[in-house]
């Protein structure tokens, strides 16, 4: 199953005539302050418009910093491109009343492009998963819809900026989060490298890792049990980090923790 990224759909969907980019100047400060306000930076803060430092900042938003020349007329017509879809992400098809979390998500372009890229990989799951026994992708899938929305209690103001920020945090969070999970469970992206590791209390652990997700991650499974973790920051080796476990592989040995408070767990590669 093919998967998108967000540069490579942007292009597919102007070559279909889907996206209909409108006039753009980077260097034109009306522009700059309508791409500000599309991404709701426009209380003032943050870097100077049309620095290299903004210029940054937008393309991390949207998910361009894949696009060379920033600043030119192919990075502004890419930028117009996803704000213009955008505007036609799910969310944005809702009813949301003022205040709901689903209406800042469509206010915020950033946000609402990762909406579309979760409805996108949910789609290409619910492809794979039409013989699923017990039938659980729809089941999660409005759950996270449920947990999305309730990031509003992050931020109860919705007349507040700092509250809005934290809605916007939690909102993002919880996308990043689901996409991850939909490209990961259902196989979406491939599977980097599998091994099997034998632990000083007897059980076995099986890691798959993935390192097309962003960021990285990997499902870790023991017994019948199973973790999802992603890939973080470590002085030396490896480490990844899941709700409750963690795995840390360092020169062919591995260090497992599993469950709260669990005690780690010294594994060899088989």
């Amino acid at each position: 199953m093919k998967t998108w990224t967000l540069p490579a759909l942007l292009a597919a969907l102007v070559w279909s005539g889907l996206a209909q980019a409108q006039p753009c100047d980077s260097g034109r400060a009306a522009w700059q302050r309508e791409v500000n306000a599309r991404l709701g930076s426009a209380d003032g803060h943050g870097p100077d418009l049309g620095s290299e430092e903004w210029q940054m900042a937008v393309s991390r938003q949207l998910g361009l910093l894949e696009l060379p020349l920033r600043g030119s007329r192919t990075w502004c017509e890419r930028v117009q491109q996803a704000l213009d879809l955008a505007r036609r992400a799910p969310v944005c098809r809702q009813r949301a009343a003022r205040g709901d979390v689903e209406a800042l998500v469509c206010q915020r372009a950033g946000l609402a492009l990762l909406d579309a890229r979760v409805a996108e990989a949910y789609e290409a799951a619910r492809r794979k998963a039409v013989n699923e026994h017990p039938p659980v992708l729809a089941a999660e899938q409005r759950g996270w819809q449920r947990e999305r929305h309730d990031c509003w209690k992050a931020g109860p103001d919705p007349d507040s900026a700092s509250d809005n920020e934290a809605r916007a945090a939690c909102a993002r969070e919880s996308s990043e989060r689901r996409l991850l999970t939909l490209q990961v469970n259902y196989r979406l992206v491939p599977v980097s490298a599998s091994a099997r590791w034998r632990c000083d209390d007897g059980s076995e652990v099986v890691t798959h890792f993935f390192n097309a997700t962003e960021p990285p991650s990997l499902i870790a499974e023991r017994g019948d049990e199973r973790s999802l973790m992603t890939l973080q920051r470590a002085a030396s080796g490896t480490h990844y980090v899941g709700r409750n476990e963690s795995f840390w592989e360092h020169q062919g040995q591995a260090t497992v923790i599993w469950g709260w408070q669990g005690p780690e767990l010294r594994c060899e590669k088989r």
